[in-house]
């Protein structure tokens, strides 16, 4: 099977698949330039809510496909996958890592560039340019250690991770579409700045929330909301 990633799309979810189990998910330049593409497809459709990101099979990313590094210049792949990062980072739609196996090197840099990343109990976190000859942690580490070092958002078993980031992304997805995207360009910009800037502020309080009735309405006669999708 070509090594690819792929984009599902179920209702207002959507699904990025990291597929290239046969090297542990690991990614080629051209699976980067799919990857950053589905990306930006997902990021402009009103439609979809939530976005998980996942690997085929058994394992989340194994990082850059080294083979790739040897035959090309590395400077090129590397600000390539710092584009996809960025891109996944800067994501208005909320992001959601179902992580299993190995998330090693890039693949780590990329879960982290999700808003939330939920880990099955065998999933194993580690930065292999430490085994490269750069200053990194050397040793995998457990889910559990995950946690604990807030590195990710919650652990499950490994035959629940799929149903659990589901459900996760399903509850998202009814919450108002305005209001979210807010509170990412707000924590991403207290992320970059150390604070919310005036001109972030200033674009929300002048952004028409037409949530805002549907959801008082909804509170007042104790019924779920129905946000309409946004427009393009």
């Amino acid at each position: 099977m070509k090594a690819a990633v792929t984009l599902s799309v179920e209702q207002n979810l959507a699904r990025v698949t990291i597929n290239n189990p046969q090297h542990a998910n690991s990614l080629t330049r051209p699976m980067l330039t799919e990857l950053r593409e589905h990306i930006a497809t997902v990021a402009t459709a009103p439609r979809i809510r939530a976005v998980i990101v996942t690997g085929a099979g058994a394992n989340f990313c194994a990082g850059l496909d080294i083979t790739g590094i040897r035959a090309g210049a590395p400077d090129s792949i590397e600000h390539d996958y710092v584009a996809v990062e960025k891109a996944l980072a800067e994501c208005p739609k909320p992001t959601i890592a179902a992580i299993r196996g190995h998330c090693i090197g890039g693949g780590t840099q990329l879960a982290v560039a999700c808003d939330l990343r939920i880990a099955a109990d065998t999933a194993r976190f580690a930065i292999a340019p430490a085994k490269l000859g750069l200053v990194y942690p050397p040793d995998p580490i457990a889910a559990s250690t995950a946690l604990h070092y807030g590195l990710i958002t919650d652990v499950c078993a490994d035959t629940e991770l799929d149903d659990v980031a589901c459900r996760m992304a399903t509850v998202i997805a009814t919450r108002s579409p305005v209001t979210i995207a807010a509170a990412k360009q707000m924590i991403d910009d207290v992320t970059a700045h150390g604070a919310i800037r005036e001109e972030v502020r200033s674009h929300w309080r002048r952004t028409h929330n037409a949530d805002l009735p549907v959801g008082l309405a909804a509170f007042a006669a104790k019924t779920a909301p129905d946000f309409a999708d946004p427009a393009e």
